[in-house]
């Protein structure tokens, strides 16, 4: 059933063949977005700030409703799709760039130039698609808990289910990405999967058997399509684009809402060629600013929106002359409760195992790799560098009560030719927090780190990485690197210093919760259920900042889904009563 969504492209590519021609790219050029304009006097029902898996469910779905939109990116197009035009040499006079081929992901650790955000300490991608641009593509539903554990009321399993299905019917990922229904290079995924077999794990479907998550397995699933990333920009974004009432821009960084007390009448924008004030419309026009858990908070902060010391010191930056008065601040807990999954690498070697260099395969891929993939879309470049699977998941209960879910990834990668890098993150049922601030040049900084602050999160990252040791223990010819064999899992886990240099997933969340507790008169949230900042009538934010706990489903899913939940509920809000 996971090829069926490739069957027509796969017909499409077999004709296409029997001419001895190159396969077409389901990447067809569309019209790409226009550069950030100081001259558009236009105002719009919604703008919409950002471009990642938050953003676009958000633009498209307002759209499909009859509202005006515009989007806006601060980055460059990243598909060939939208107009990007960064790739090898061995893509010319294709329409694909380094983002559209699964296989060159990890390029993003070798060259982030004109990609990464310069104005955060952490890596993001300031690029149209935002994290769904340069991740892995890993996709998978949420585990029930994701929502029940942590998210408030009318956010839970059961109320998430419509989102659920229409997020994975539009885009219903695969666990087999090449053309032909083949994984390759599968050694890795046979050696851990045989393993944890024998160790009494299971092996189920990720997206078939989404509640069960303990003590299994599954081959990795993606959201590309037809070969190629596809994902967020090749359904959100395409549809909302053919509407006339969609326009977006890249080169477009918001700098921050304008508004009056708590209502806004629009976005300052900062282009190449200066500054200028995008209007939403009278009265009834609404922001959603979904720019990412340091972005959106950023923004916020920078519009008088957040803790007091925070706000000082915006104030006291080169933004002081130009930020709303300080009798129109909103005292509101921006970049608090910031959280990331707490990543632990292990590491293995095995005999059977074989590494591809996916470094090496950016410029100069093997002829025959090279061939598979610009022909039919099969082989190699078609599954994410560097070689994911299997996938598997640990409950562990320490002893203050509370659940604590853990995904692991195994990836082909590591201090030897034959090594595996196994990370645990530890997901839902976390407790460490941490927090966000911004310094004097507006760069925001992980202050306090968010990595296993507590004993139980630590407990469970132990005993997780216990598990898996004693799981994997009848595989014959198995060696562990780290930890060695001499070495307690208690001690190995201690040995790696709990802060972002260390422990990074990049799977931020958290900076503005959401909650029914308002951060204004001393409780924990940034924005209601709705998804509304306190103290304003049209001011949304939507990504993963507004998580109040990390799930352990990939964050771009469950990204998607909220950002299909949260639209409903804005589309359902009466407007302000100054409008009626």
């Amino acid at each position: 059933m996971h090829l069926v969504q490739n069957w027509a492209v796969a017909a499409a590519v077999a004709a296409w063949l029997q001419t001895g021609a190159a396969a077409p790219s389901i990447n067809e050029a569309r019209a790409g977005p226009a550069s950030c304009s100081t001259s558009s006097k236009d105002t719009y029902d919604y703008i919409v700030v950002g471009s990642g898996p938050g953003a676009l469910p958000v633009a498209d779905r307002l759209s499909e409703a009859g509202h005006s939109v515009l989007l806006l990116e601060k980055g460059p197009a990243s598909s060939g799709r939208w107009g990007g035009t960064m790739k090898p040499s061995w893509l010319s006079g294709t329409n694909l760039t380094r983002f559209d081929v699964p296989g060159l992901c990890n390029q993003i650790w070798a060259d982030r130039n004109g990609i990464a955000c310069t104005d955060y300490d952490q890596l993001a991608g300031c690029i149209l698609g935002g994290g769904a641009a340069i991740n892995s593509g890993l996709y998978w539903k949420p585990h029930p808990e994701d929502w029940n554990m942590s998210f408030p009321a009318g956010w839970k399993n059961p109320d998430m289910q419509e989102s659920v299905s229409k997020v994975f019917s539009r885009l219903p990922g695969t666990m087999y990405p090449s053309m032909d229904g083949k994984l390759y290079l599968p050694q890795g995924y046979n050696t851990i999967s045989a393993g944890l077999t024998q160790g009494g794990w299971t092996s189920i479907v990720a997206n078939d058997q989404n509640d069960q998550r303990n003590k299994t397995f599954s081959h990795t699933t993606y959201y590309f399509s037809g070969g190629e990333r596809g994902g967020p920009m090749a359904t959100y974004l395409l549809t909302a684009s053919q509407r006339k009432n969609f326009a977006f821009w890249t080169g477009a960084a918001v700098k921050r809402v304008v508004r009056t007390g708590g209502h806004v009448t629009g976005v300052e924008v900062e282009c190449s060629g200066g500054t200028t004030t995008i209007n939403v419309t009278p009265n009834t026009g609404r922001v959603v600013i979904s720019a990412g858990t340091f972005g959106s908070a950023k923004i916020l902060w920078r519009s008088g929106i957040g803790p007091k010391d925070q706000l000082n010191v915006v104030k006291q930056s080169g933004d002081g002359a130009t930020m709303v008065s300080s009798d129109q601040w909103i005292d509101l807990p921006v970049g608090y409760n910031l959280y990331d999954h707490v990543g632990t690498d292990l590491e293995i070697a095995h005999p059977n195992i074989v590494n591809y260099d996916f470094y090496a395969a950016y410029n100069r891929p093997a002829s025959g790799d090279s061939q598979s993939y610009l022909n039919g879309r099969t082989g190699i470049l078609t599954q994410a560098a560097p070689n994911f699977g299997p996938m598997f998941w640990d409950i562990i209960t320490p002893s203050d009560g509370i659940n604590r879910h853990l995904h692991w990834q195994a990836r082909v990668e590591g201090s030897r030719s034959t090594s595996m890098t196994l990370t645990q993150y530890l997901g839902t049922g976390s407790v460490s927090r941490g927090r966000l601030t911004i310094n004097s040049q507006l760069k925001t900084i992980v202050s306090t780190s968010p990595y296993l602050n507590n004993a139980g999160d630590v407990a469970a990252v132990v005993q997780g990485v216990q598990n898996l040791r004693d799981g994997l223990a009848k595989v014959s010819g198995l060696t562990w690197i780290r930890p060695s064999s001499s070495q307690s899992s208690a001690a190995f886990v201690n040995s790696i210093a709990a802060n972002p240099g260390s422990r990074n997933s990049n799977h931020w969340i958290g900076t503005n919760k959401m909650g029914t507790d308002d951060g204004r008169s001393g409780g924990t949230a940034v924005v209601d259920t709705d998804t509304k900042v306190y103290g304003t009538d049209n001011l949304f934010v939507v990504d993963a900042s507004i998580f109040p706990g990390h799930v352990t489903s990939n964050p771009t899913a469950a990204i998607l889904i909220v950002s299909e939940h949260a639209v409903s509920k804005i589309l359902a809000l009466p407007f302000p009563a100054a409008a009626a």
